[in-house]
C-alpha cells in the first residue's frame, strides 16, 4: 500500500480523493470531449487566431496547451484574465480570433469580465470557447448567452474538485485543451489520453511514497525546473506546494535554462529541486549540463527527477538525486504537463499534513478562498474610489 493509498482507506479529505482520482476522471474526461470533438472542429473552422486564457491554476492549463496548439495555428498565445483585464487593448488580436477560456467553477470575476469585454472591445471579430467544470458557473451561462457566439465544453462533474486547491479541474481542463490539437484525428486523441492516464496512474502509485518521505525529512525551499512543453505543469506545481502548505513551504518554478539567469541563487542547503527531464534528446543534452553544474556545486538538500527510462539511465545522478518517476508508457514533451503537475500536487498534500494543515482548506482565516473574492470590475468609463491615508 502506497502512502496515498493509505489515506484513501482513512476516509481522508477531498483532495487526496481527487488527485488519486484522476486516472478515472481523465477517461470520463476523454470520453465528454470525444462527444464534443466533431461540434467543436466545425465551430473552429478557419480559425487562424487563438487566444488562451484563464486565472491560476486555469491559466496554467492554458499555458499548457500553446505548445502543442501553437504549430497547428497562425497564432496561439495564453494571457491569463488578469492581465487581460487590466490591459485588454493590447491584449485581444485586432482581427478575427477565437478566445478560449479555461475555467474550474466559472465564477471567477476576472475571467467573466474578459469574456465580455472581447464581445465589446472587439465586435464581430471574437468568438468563445468556453471550457469549464461547472455547469452552473457564471461562465457556462455566459457561453450560452443569445448573440454570445459562444462554444460550450461542459467537462464532467468530477473534475469539479472541492478542495481549495485545483487538482483534477486542472488537470482535465488541461486535456481538454489539449483537444484543440487533435480536431479531426479522435483516434489520436484517445490513445494520447488513454497513454496520459495510465502514466498518472503509475505515477501515483510509485511517487506518492517519496512524496510523503521528502515532506516528512522537511525542507524550507522547493524549485520546479522544467522545458517549455512542461513549463505550465511546473507553475501548477508551485502553486500547489505554496498553496496547500500555506506558504510554509517558498516554491518556484523555472524554465531549465532560466534557471541559471539569477533564480539559482535562491536555492539553500534546505531546498528541493524538482527536475523534468525531457524526452527530447536536443533538450535533455541543455538537462544534463545543468543537472551536472548542479551536482558539481552541490545545490540544495535534495533533487527529485522526473524522467523516462531511457533518458534516466543517460543521465548523471547526484547522490541526493531519487527519482520521483520514471515515465512509463513514455509520454510525449507536449502534452506531459499534467503529470509534472501531480508531482506538485503529491508534494504539496504531503507538506500540508506536516504542517498539521487541512489540504481541502489549508489557508487558515481565509486568506486565499476556493474562488477569488474581492475583486471589483470597473466599467470602461467609471473612475475608480479616492484613495484616503
Amino acid at each position: 500500500m502506497n502512502a496515498l493509498q493509505g489515506l484513501l482507506q482513512k476516509g481522508f479529505t477531498h483532495t487526496a480523493h481527487e488527485i488519486a482520482g484522476q486516472p478515472e476522471v481523465w477517461r470520463e474526461t476523454l470520453e465528454t470531449v470525444l462527444e464534443e470533438l466533431p461540434r467543436l472542429a466545425s465551430f473552429c473552422e478557419g480559425t487562424e487566431k487563438l487566444l488562451l486564457t484563464g486565472a491560476g491554476s486555469s491559466y496554467y492549463a492554458a499555458l499548457s496547451a500553446v505548445p502543442l496548439l501553437r504549430p497547428l495555428f497562425g497564432s496561439v498565445e495564453a494571457i491569463p484574465s488578469t492581465e487581460i483585464l487590466m490591459d485588454p487593448e493590447s491584449c485581444f488580436p485586432r482581427t478575427n480570433f477565437v478566445l478560449v477560456s479555461l475555467a474550474r467553477s466559472g465564477n471567477s470575476p476576472e475571467g467573466n469580465a474578459v469574456f465580455s469585454l472581447a464581445g465589446s472591445m472587439r465586435p464581430g471579430k471574437a468568438k468563445h470557447v468556453v471550457i469549464t467544470c461547472n455547469k452552473e458557473g457564471k461562465l457556462a451561462g455566459q457561453a450560452d448567452g443569445e448573440g454570445s457566439g459562444g462554444f460550450k465544453l461542459l467537462l464532467p462533474e468530477s473534475s469539479n474538485d472541492q478542495g481549495l486547491a485545483m487538482t483534477a479541474s486542472f488537470t482535465s481542463l488541461t486535456l481538454a485543451a489539449f483537444s484543440l490539437g487533435f480536431m479531426g484525428r479522435p483516434r489520436e486523441y484517445r490513445e494520447v489520453v488513454q497513454g496520459l492516464s495510465e502514466a498518472a496512474s503509475n505515477l501515483l502509485s510509485d511517487g506518492s511514497d517519496l512524496a510523503r518521505s521528502l515532506a516528512e525529512e522537511g525542507f524550507s525551499r522547493t524549485f520546479f525546473l522544467a522545458s517549455r512543453p512542461s513549463l505550465g505543469g511546473a507553475l501548477e506545481a508551485h502553486l500547489k506546494v505554496l498553496e496547500m502548505s500555506g506558504g510554509k513551504v517558498f516554491a518556484k518554478a523555472e524554465d531549465t535554462l532560466g534557471f541559471r539567469h539569477g533564480f539559482m541563487a535562491a536555492v539553500d542547503p534546505e531546498s528541493l529541486i524538482v527536475f523534468s527531464i525531457s524526452g527530447d534528446a536536443r533538450r535533455r543534452r541543455y538537462e544534463a549540463d545543468l543537472l551536472g553544474e548542479i551536482r558539481a556545486k552541490a545545490l540544495g538538500k535534495k533533487i527529485a527527477l522526473i524522467a523516462e527510462n531511457d533518458a534516466a539511465e543517460s543521465l548523471s545522478v547526484p547522490r541526493n538525486a531519487s527519482f520521483l518517476y520514471r515515465a512509463s508508457p513514455p509520454v510525449t514533451d507536449a502534452v506531459r504537463s499534467p503529470l509534472v503537475a501531480i508531482t506538485g500536487q503529491l508534494l504539496g498534500l504531503f507538506l500540508s499534513l506536516k504542517a498539521g494543515l487541512m489540504p481541502d482548506n489549508p489557508s487558515p482565516g481565509g486568506v486565499i478562498s476556493r474562488v477569488v473574492q474581492g475583486v471589483r470590475i470597473y466599467e470602461e468609463r467609471e473612475e475608480p474610489p479616492l484613495s484616503r491615508p
